[in-house]
């Protein structure tokens, strides 16, 4: 199957880098394309032709409900994501009727990510090979989204400090020590140690060995 074509809406460098680091980490997906303010946004959506667009709401100019409603307008063949901090009601509730596949709101845990980008991808490759779908199979798609992300994590484990880890390796440009993740997060080395672990057992790292001229080999870590 050919990988889906993803561009990435966000007025924050950092954010739009971490969002790529996160879709390209799930197999099928390849971004395509940044856009940094609504503008470049609509601008690559004719140039690119995406087929999924990551999109934020809050943007200088252009804001994302306009790009949204822009691209309804036109009839622009590509599936939207919200990504953003917009939490009101009346705010979720617009997007909604606009046809957004899923509202994420910031910060958000890259399993609830993945699980939506699986759940998209699967779907759609099902779309590919039949014609038509059960409702056992829409109700497969719609749940989904959801159900893993909301698996428990291990005791004495805090989702916070979960995100803080994995939203530092996904910047971060080269694999990092147990040390130097401790120091950024501002957390033990044990403790970060028992994240890395966890995280590498849920294969989500990727742990490297560096040897040393002089003395032990060092652990090293970065997003798969």
């Amino acid at each position: 199957m050919k990988k889906i074509k993803v561009l990435i809406v966000d007025d924050d460098p950092m954010v739009a880098d971490i969002n790529k680091k996160f879709t390209e980490a799930v197999d099928g997906f390849s971004v395509v394309g940044i856009a940094v303010n609504g503008n470049k946004a609509i601008e690559l959506v004719n140039k690119l032709q995406p087929d999924l667009i990551i999109l934020d709401i809050y943007m200088p100019e252009v804001d994302g409900m306009e790009v949204l409603a822009l691209l309804r307008k036109e009839n622009v063949d590509a599936d939207v994501i919200l990504i953003t901090a917009a939490n009101d009601s009346e705010m979720i509730s617009l997007v909604m009727r606009c046809g957004v596949i899923d509202y994420i709101i910031k910060p958000f845990k890259f399993d609830r990510y993945r699980n939506t980008l699986e759940a998209y991808r699967d779907f759609n490759n099902k779309m590919i090979r039949q014609s038509s779908l059960s409702q056992v199979e829409l109700d497969k798609f719609f749940s989904a989204k959801v159900s893993k992300a909301n698996d428990p994590l291990p005791k004495n484990m805090h989702g916070l400090t979960l995100d803080s880890i994995v939203n530092l390796l996904s910047a971060a440009r080269k694999a990092l020590s147990a040390d130097e993740v401790a120091n950024e997060v501002g957390i033990s080395r044990v403790t970060a140690r028992r994240y890395l672990d966890y995280l590498v057992m849920e294969g989500k790292l990727q742990m490297l060995l560096e040897y040393m001229p002089v003395g032990r080999p060092i652990h090293r870590f970065k997003m798969k």
